[in-house]
């Protein structure tokens, strides 16, 4: 397999993060430095190392969401040393790292494992992976500004895809609704509210497809249970 997917089945990092460990000159494949993207290896006979450590795919996967409060940064590192969500889940010894991010802003539903297909899969936009927001705006929402998000707002990138609204409060003051798209742009849904001059008070995901929050406290963390790994490797394609 190729030594970026090989690093992220260990756990380093994502594929993306790795990308750049090998760029740095950081992994190393039996006694050689890896700087080629390209490497291929195999696992059963190849060593990889990081930073003179070796690394070897973790014997248990594991799964869990953690209720991402606001403040907290989606990141294993800051310079700063501000908050960061792995602060909040330090009795996993095992590495496991983020599937997609929430802003600093942002809180709710956030994934953490250490299966590096099923997070690859969970953030390709070929699977299209339901993910449901419970927003608040300090305006009105028009039904205009409804048709125009479940038809595709034009961003930088492109045009979002449809997205589903559920209106459930609107007011000249304020409006709360639940919105469900399957893309993951760099905060998409506060620059689509922003393209109809509305301002994002709360943002929080409460779901990535049947998996939800109900029941957990923000700030805590719980593992998945079984019925909630199959039903998101059944989203993708994976083995069950």
């Amino acid at each position: 397999m190729r030594i970026n997917r090989y690093l992220s089945l260990c756990g380093l990092a994502s594929r993306r993060k790795c990308e750049e460990y090998i760029l740095n000159s950081l992994i190393t494949v039996n006694e050689s430095i890896c700087t080629n993207l390209s490497t291929v290896i195999n696992p059963k006979k190849d060593k990889v190392y990081y930073n003179g450590n070796q690394l070897k795919p973790p014997l248990e996967q594991i799964y869990l969401i953690l209720n991402k409060p606001r403040g907290y940064l989606t990141t294993a590192y800051d310079p700063f040393n501000r908050n960061t969500i792995y602060s909040l889940i330090k009795e996993i010894n095992e590495k496991i790292f983020h599937v997609g991010r929430l802003d600093q802003d942002s809180e709710g539903l956030l994934l953490l494992t250490n299966d590096g297909k099923l997070s690859h899969r969970l953030q390709h936009p070929k699977y299209e992976v339901p993910k449901t927001y419970f927003i608040t705006i300090n305006s009105h929402i028009s039904q205009q500004d409804i048709l125009k998000l479940s038809t595709g707002i034009q961003l930088e990138e492109g045009i979002t895809k449809p997205a589903k609204i559920q209106l459930l409060k609107s007011s000249s003051d304020d409006s709360q609704f639940y919105l469900t798209i399957s893309q993951g742009w760099k905060r998409q849904i506060r620059r689509m509210l922003s393209s109809l001059n509305h301002n994002v008070i709360q943002l929080k995901r409460i779901s990535i497809g049947s998996v939800n929050i109900t029941g957990l406290e923000t700030g805590n963390w719980r593992k998945l249970n079984l019925n909630e790994v199959k039903s998101l490797k059944r989203m993708v394609n994976l083995p069950q």
